[in-house]
């Protein structure tokens, strides 16, 4: 029983560092400039060492972008692998939804601060695209699994590679639309309801 609740509080300080760390990043960009914040002024304002900042950020770059990038977490993923009751498409909003979720020091004031920081400096917009596609290819890999291992004869398919992608590709819109409703101050990732809403929107988009 300690070990568990040591466990919980460790995880609640790890998750209290990193939202100080991107929270302090973020505010210091907006209110100095991307370009003139250091990594000691994250530092003072999170109040921890640059050996800390440098064990859970790496630079300023990610700090500002956000330290862990928004993937479901691996048990999420192996969850999705095995099927979660819907198509490949509904599960897969279900599991981006749900991941968002997990990053629950991410809120409307934050994605509103990264939007505007990113307006403001082009070149940060680029490191952040290309993280994206990144993560986006990593959740290509997981459909691809999906639907070879719901039919092994797929694998051979020359269509799985086109039928991957695009699955990918309408889960992430209707995420990236949810997202825009929550920026609006709809209902965040993780109100059951968007959950609900988010397979209805697949479902509907899909034509099922």
């Amino acid at each position: 029983m300690r070990e568990a609740e040591g466990g919980g509080l460790r995880e609640r300080k790890r998750r209290a560092t990193r939202a100080a760390i991107e929270r302090g990043a973020l505010e210091l960009a907006l209110e100095h400039g991307y370009e003139h914040v250091t990594v000691e002024m994250i530092c003072e304002y999170a109040m921890i060492s640059p050996r800390t900042f440098f064990n859970y950020a790496g630079s300023k770059e990610r700090a500002v972008l956000g330290i862990d990038p928004p993937l479901p977490a691996s048990d999420r993923r192996e969850a999705y692998a095995g099927g979660l009751g819907g198509s490949p498409l509904e599960d897969l909003v279900v599991t981006l939804v749900e991941g968002l979720a997990d990053h629950g020091g991410v809120g409307p004031d934050t994605l509103r601060a990264r939007h505007r920081i990113l307006r403001e400096n082009p070149s940060l917009a680029m490191k952040e695209l290309a993280r994206m596609e990144e993560a986006q290819n990593s959740i290509v890999d997981l459909v691809r699994a999906r639907l070879v291992g719901d039919d092994p004869s797929r694998d051979s398919d020359p269509a799985l590679d086109d039928e991957t992608r695009m699955t990918v590709s309408l889960a992430m819109g209707v995420v990236h639309y949810l997202m825009q409703d929550w920026i609006a101050g709809g209902p965040a990732a993780g109100d059951g309801g968007v959950v609900r809403r988010a397979t209805a929107l697949a479902r509907r988009v899909a034509g099922g």
